[in-house]
């Protein structure tokens, strides 16, 4: 199929989160021929992790937000680094200040979604809320596509191209038949605090590692901080974590952490929060481009959080994704996104190693369940679902 023939198409863009609104903005900016459509299931306003990014996603996000990319970015909280407790009782520091990519934020999440998401609106790209990916088939030149609609109807949908942005479920690839390969899963017990308005400092992120995982807190935009304790499945059952009053005890056990923070979140009364549990994996698709499809962002590859590179990685894989999408339009084959593919893959295994670093490079936990566990020496898990 000469990919031309799919240029009659509009372009399917399923799933509206950072990598999804990326790859939507870059494709409008870099001239793609095809109409587009972006399909956004619906996400609640939860706390979610990944509050915070580095100053490797301020590029890109200028290019996306355009000139009021400096008037959008003030809206939310500057960082200026992390402190990490880490293989060491003395506190380590990673700062952002002579970083010549920009500043660090932290985001108010959902804020940062509607910014990107304002940007797709103000360009004309067609934007479907509330609908949700039933079923896929492959049909010359293109995809039949059957969404479920915010009034519970089944509306099929014709597309040339589909962009795969549905996050780790992988949506469209798994209703392909596309495998995903799990290298890790960990899970975070998350709680959200308002503080008082004169609390001062926090302007860092605040990481410890603990024998049963380790800990990130930071503030947020309009007085708010996250906690979240990352763990995995089975501690997690073990410790009751998903119980206040157990996650209270782990907090109050932190050598470091518990000091950083306001007492009114380390005395809070445990009736008065909710623990909630957000799972966090490694994992990456078989297969990330193909015929008239690829998938980014999530969906085409997670990262565990200790990376601090999940949302820059959505953005950059949105600007990347686009740029393959056009040559293929414009070329009829296949290359750049099979390049694309490679990119993807590189960039996984170059994080692999880096994860795998930060993992070993914790010594004090050595024989603790969960530090075995990222490092592969207990294997009870499987490391690939279908």
């Amino acid at each position: 199929m000469n990919a031309r023939d799919s240029t009659r198409l509009p372009t399917a863009i399923i799933g509206a989160g950072p990598a999804g609104l990326a790859t939507a903005i870059s494709l409008q900016q870099q001239g793609y021929p095809c109409p587009l459509l972006l399909f956004d299931a619906g996400r609640g306003l939860s706390p979610r992790i990944g509050e915070s990014i580095p100053p490797a996603a301020t590029p890109p996000l200028k290019d996306l937000l355009g000139p009021a990319a400096a008037q959008h970015l003030a809206r939310h909280l500057v960082c200026p680094g992390s402190m990490s407790v880490w293989n060491s009782e003395q506190p380590g520091h990673n700062d952002f200040l002579y970083d010549l990519s920009g500043q660090g934020y932290h985001l108010d999440r959902a804020l940062f979604e509607q910014q990107l998401s304002q940007g797709v609106d103000w360009r004309g790209i067609e934007h479907y809320q509330g609908y949700r990916l039933l079923r896929a088939e492959s049909r010359e030149p293109g995809y039949d596509l059957v969404f479920r609609t915010p009034d519970a109807r089944e509306e099929s949908v014709r597309a040339g191209f589909v962009v795969d942005a549905t996050g780790p479920a992988s949506v469209f690839a798994r209703k392909t038949g596309i495998a995903r390969n799990l290298l890790d899963e960990v899970l975070f017990a998350c709680a959200r605090f308002t503080l008082p308005d004169n609390s001062a400092g926090l302007q860092h992120s605040l990481i410890e590692a603990t024998a049963n995982g380790w800990w990130y807190g930071a503030r947020l935009p309009d007085n708010q901080m996250i906690l979240t304790l990352c763990s995995d499945r089975a501690l997690i059952k073990q410790q009751r974590y998903q119980q206040p009053w157990a996650w209270l005890d782990a907090l109050q056990q932190t050598t470091w952490l518990r000091h950083q923070i306001p007492a009114c979140i380390s005395q809070a009364a445990a009736e008065t929060l909710d623990i909630l549990l957000r799972p966090a994996f490694s994992s990456i698709l078989s297969a990330v481009a193909g015929d008239r499809w690829l998938a980014v962002g999530d969906a085409a590859a997670c990262y565990d959080p200790i990376s601090s590179a999940g949302i820059t990685k959505a953005l950059l894989q949105g600007q990347q994704a686009a740029a393959a999408m056009v040559q293929y339009a414009q070329s009829g084959e296949g290359t750049a996104l099979a390049d694309y593919q490679d990119q993807v893959f590189a960039d996984f295994n170059q994080y692999a190693g880096v994860r795998r670093q930060l993992y070993h490079g914790e010594t004090r936990f050595w024989n603790a369940p969960f530090w075995r566990r990222r490092r592969g020496d207990i294997k009870d898990s499987p490391l690939a679902r279908t």
